[in-house]
């Protein structure tokens, strides 16, 4: 995610995979890029969603409960609302693309 389209660099990144099967997740994989001084696995999100619900609210409550941890430097808070949204986005569409 790019704050605007003129940036050669992503402001946050995610990399993640995501397995579901009949409409659980039964394996997930999320790392972030730009929210850390290297990148964050995002262990907790990831325990949170096994074996739970493949949908977006469940996607949501995981990436709030990894980043209630979160202290952003000063001017960097609003990449913890970049993370959140972009798990969110990103999860959402690749459980949709699993289900198809």
């Amino acid at each position: 995610m790019r704050e605007r389209a003129s940036y050669a660099f992503a402001t946050v990144s995610i990399a993640a995979g995501l397995g579901v099967r009949d409409g659980a997740v039964r394996d997930v994989r999320i790392a972030w890029g730009g929210v850390a001084s290297r990148p964050w696995r995002a262990g907790t999100a990831e325990d949170l969603l096994r074996n739970g619900p493949a949908t977006p609210e469940a996607f949501l409550a995981a990436a709030e409960a990894e980043l209630s941890a979160a202290e952003p430097l000063p001017g960097n808070a609003y990449k913890v609302t970049l993370a959140r949204n972009l798990t969110v986005a990103v999860l959402t569409r690749l459980a949709e693309e699993a289900s198809a």
